[in-house]
């Protein structure tokens, strides 16, 4: 599938209505308004019909020329739990993740390399690193990216490592300046607390002690 088809796809989903409501939320820019159940039809679709690295051009092609769904297809194009040989396709989320203009494109991106997390926990170096970052969207990466570990029910020992490792720095994530940031974190709290009440309860002390002590 060329750039030019993928488009067209799109293209024939386009709602001017729904694209207003999407320009007024993230700013001037250029929308076709396609509804988000219409993108996942077709990444699923996309998905299948095409193989990974013709997908990954695609994918490239997609971010860098089209408007505020083809991002958020080629963020949707690499949402796969298993890839072959996926370095690659871990590097250039990262690279996106970097350029993502608003939480939506963010939010696509942390989907996608969340999975390629699940199957190489040294990734997490690079969470970690986000999760210091100034910027906001990067801040909110780092949750996204990591929200897959708070949902494991029976973590092996490694994986109980990489949550304990997230556990450090989202104390100060509950408290982030940017609510949307402190509403993920929050969102990943009560996700781990579903089935580790013991270290979400944990967690929630140190935040309150923290405000007693301020």
């Amino acid at each position: 599938m060329m750039f030019d088809d993928a488009l067209g796809a799109l293209m024939t989903h386009a709602d001017t209505a729904r694209a207003t409501e999407l320009e007024n939320r993230f700013g001037a820019g250029s929308y076709l308004g396609v509804p988000p159940q219409a993108m996942e039809e077709l990444a699923r679709s996309w998905r299948q019909e095409i193989g990974a690295p013709e997908r990954l051009a695609l994918a490239r092609a997609l971010w860098a020329d089209g408007p505020f769904e083809a991002r958020i297809m080629a963020a949707k194009l690499l949402t796969q739990a298993r890839i072959k040989d996926d370095a690659e396709i871990w590097d250039q989320i990262c690279v996106w993740i970097s350029e993502a203009a608003n939480w939506a494109e963010l939010d696509a991106l942390a989907a996608a390399g969340a999975r390629r997390i699940v199957t190489d926990l040294s990734r997490m170096e690079t969470v970690h690193t986000l999760a210091k970052s100034e910027r906001v969207l990067d801040r909110r990466a780092a949750l996204g990216l990591s929200l897959p570990l708070a949902k494991l029910a029976h973590p092996s020992e490694a994986e109980v490592n990489a949550i304990d490792d997230v556990l450090y720095w989202l104390t100060h994530a509950l408290e982030d300046s940017d609510k949307d940031v402190s509403r993920m974190a929050d969102t990943w709290l009560k996700s781990l607390g579903k089935h580790d009440r013991k270290r979400a309860s944990m967690v929630r002390r140190v935040v309150q002690s923290r405000a007693s002590d301020a």
